[in-house]
């Protein structure tokens, strides 16, 4: 197929007047037009505008998400073809989850594309795979060591056939047990020698915990890393219950209480991301069930937990509409 996306915005916009179909381009214009085609193989979107003349914008030029956004929703959802094409612009458009949902479904609805749909989901896993990679470089190299772990581990939890996520792996043992120790460091300087002397033993079992947790992560089977995660789990309610034991120490000290709040932080929000950890590896299987009950259980740790929401959010989505949690 030479043109690829007469489907995207070329069904969508056929039904309506020319002028209703707006391309909203990085410069911050707004075009009227009428979609003609997409070219997958030079990324450009053939366009007629509201005056009869012919346009042509390159994925570059446009605000794609924008664009895929606005008119996917008008793409006819029992069109498998149309799934395929609108699957391959969202893949352009650096749109990866949104790709694969189009590809499972456009299988779904006519498993005779399905080796079509495997050789394009392989270049979707290979797109995001190096888009991943490259922002977790790029964050390494300017010292952003959280938004390089952020990109790293998506390449482990949602790409892990990839040999980027290999990569990522390794790269870990440079900031993973960093990244942490530095909250640490940050909670310890809020807080007086005594105090830092009564949570010594909780900090050595933490930096266990943060340990089993980036083991767990660059784990190669999903029984071992769970079997690492519920460790981690364990080594951070011992700490919790350690930090309990010296609030009743000092009793109602209103500064020691908010002085060791700051360790309960640190290792709250540590148990809060291993408790997703767990989730993510279990709806990779489709077991949304259990996916959502570790999402429970982070939340009872803080029910304010952005991260937590978001994935409670998207689990009862994924589940409600039986699509798959990675990008396979």
């Amino acid at each position: 197929m030479r043109r690829l996306l007469t489907s995207l915005l070329v069904l969508a916009c056929a039904a309506l007047p020319a002028s209703a179909a707006k391309i909203n381009l990085k410069n911050g214009t707004t075009v009227d037009c009428k979609v003609q085609s997409y070219d997958t193989a030079t990324k450009t979107l053939h366009v007629k505008l509201n005056d009869g003349s012919a346009a042509q914008y390159r994925m570059d030029e446009l605000d794609a998400r924008s664009a895929y956004l606005l008119n996917a929703s008008l793409i006819p959802k029992d069109d498998a073809k149309a799934q395929l094409l609108t699957a391959n612009f969202a893949r352009d458009a650096g749109l990866y989850a949104h790709a694969a949902r189009r590809y499972r479904a456009a299988a779904k609805l006519d498993p005779s594309l399905q080796s079509t749909v495997d050789a394009e989901m392989t270049k979707l896993r290979r797109a995001a795979a190096e888009f991943c990679a490259s922002n977790a470089h790029a964050a390494a190299s300017k010292g952003n060591y959280p938004e390089a772990e952020k990109w790293a581990k998506i390449l482990i939890e949602k790409l892990p056939g990839e040999p980027e996520a290999e990569q990522a792996k390794a790269a870990l043992d440079n900031y993973y047990a960093q990244n942490r120790a530095k909250k640490m460091a940050a909670a310890d300087e809020k807080a007086d020698a005594a105090l830092q002397k009564d949570v010594e033993k909780g900090k050595e079992r933490y930096a266990q915990m943060v340990e089993k947790s980036k083991q767990g992560l660059q784990a190669s089977g999903s029984s071992q890393a769970e079997g690492l995660f519920r460790g981690a789990l364990a080594d951070g309610s011992a700490v919790l219950k350690q930090i309990d034991d010296v609030e009743k120490k000092y009793g109602s000290d209103p500064q020691i209480k908010e002085k060791a709040g700051g360790y309960r932080r640190v290792v709250t929000d540590q148990m809060i991301e291993v408790r997703l950890n767990i989730a993510s590896q279990l709806a990779t299987k489709s077991d949304y069930r259990g996916a959502q009950k570790e999402v429970n259980a982070a939340l009872a740790l803080d029910p304010k937990n952005d991260a937590a929401i978001a994935m409670r959010a998207r689990i009862e989505d994924y589940s409600s509409r039986g699509l798959g949690w990675a990008w396979r």
